[in-house]
């Protein structure tokens, strides 16, 4: 990205963030954490937030922070600390910058009782902006980086271009999108999904109200106690049915994860229960998270429509392309449902043909 390009690129995505995201007024203050590897974003952020008039807090990640010094428990080597505390019930802003894959793959690695202690200090620092309610961005655009682009074989030139596009959509435009669609789960109680790739899925609602990412944080998120969206954002998701689910979903779109890329991603279900599945490429990334399940692994959990116009191959998005269909299996009760656990896996498919109670809403990936 040449210096000029890159100016622009992270004034306009810093504007949209600051101001639309989250709100923020000259006078206001925000937190951005990063990495190692973001800092050039983090400071074109910061920059960003000065010109605007809204004071910055950088707090950097060191290049080795998983590494427990020798005597040191874990619960204290990765607690969240007085000053951390202090800042984030005073602010009123803030960004998280993704890891690299590579720093995921560390952070896999660590002993059990170091991940228990990093899940802890991690859900601390939720539980703090939760209780300050703290309107909270992860930035997927700091993840548009070389080294990813090379790890998932795209041109890095049109992923920033796609990034910018993507998270320059409107919440307005987002949430008039979900609202027929947020309306007819709400009082529907049967999905059906096929697709000439062989997809033929029925699900059951169960009265519960879909959520709409729209890349926006407003007072009623945060009423509702949602202080967190994703930019670029636009999804819709609803968790179904725990106990109901027949049929197979195939997918036709990868499932890029901080491990690696996964493609030909399928479930089979039978009365509510995973009972197959096939995942072609990948398989390993993803059998060593399914193993180290608990029982939340074999229910299906969520189904999301992606809302977004402007994404189209952008790596850890995937699920956001508009009219494209996510199924997860796994936990669900951060949506409202009623499997908990740690495991979440998906699989997603373009140019579905879907139903609610008979009446089509999709057909091919196209709202009806």
């Amino acid at each position: 990205m040449s210096e000029e390009f890159a100016a622009r690129y992270w004034r306009r995505i810093a504007g949209a963030v600051l101001e639309g995201s989250l709100g923020l007024q000259r006078g206001r203050s925000v937190i951005v954490e990063t990495w190692a590897h973001t800092v050039p974003a983090a400071d074109a952020l910061a920059m960003e937030a000065r010109r605007r008039g809204i004071r910055p807090l950088l707090l950097h990640v060191p290049a080795r922070f998983f590494e427990v010094p020798k005597g040191t428990r874990p619960s204290d080597a990765f607690a969240v600390a007085r000053p951390e505390i202090a800042a984030a019930s005073a602010t009123d802003g803030y960004i998280l910058l993704p890891a690299l894959t590579a720093v995921s793959e560390q952070r896999a690695s660590l002993p059990e009782s170091e991940r228990r202690a990093l899940a802890l200090r991690q859900q601390a620092w939720v539980d703090l902006l939760v209780r300050h309610s703290v309107p909270s961005v992860y930035l997927m655009s700091a993840s548009v980086t070389p080294e990813n682009a090379r790890r998932f074989r795209v041109n890095l030139r049109a992923w920033q271009r796609e990034s910018l596009r993507a998270t320059l959509v409107s919440s307005s435009l987002l949430r008039r999108k979900a609202a027929p669609i947020a309306e007819r789960i709400r009082s529907g109680r049967r999905v059906r999904i096929t697709h000439p790739n062989g997809t033929h899925l029925e699900l059951h609602l169960a009265g519960r109200p879909a959520y709409v990412d729209d890349a926006q944080v407003d007072r009623h998120d945060l009423a509702l106690g949602r202080i967190g969206t994703t930019v670029p954002g636009g999804f819709l998701t609803v968790a179904v049915d725990e106990r109901s689910a027949d049929g197979c979903f195939l997918s036709n779109r990868p499932s890029r994860t901080r491990r690696g890329r996964l493609d030909g991603v399928g479930w089979t279900f039978h009365d509510g229960r995973l009972v197959d599945y096939e995942v072609r490429r990948g398989r390993a990334i993803f059998e060593e998270a399914y193993r180290a399940a608990g029982p939340e692994r074999d229910r299906p959990a969520l189904f999301e429509i992606g809302l977004n116009p402007e994404i189209h191959d952008f790596p850890f998005a995937e699920d956001q392309e508009d009219g494209v269909l996510t199924l997860d299996i796994g936990r669900n009760e951060d949506f409202g449902g009623r499997t908990r656990g740690r495991f979440r896996g998906y699989a997603i498919l373009r140019g579905a043909d879907v139903e609610i109670d008979g009446r089509p809403i999709l057909r091919a990936g196209r709202p009806v």
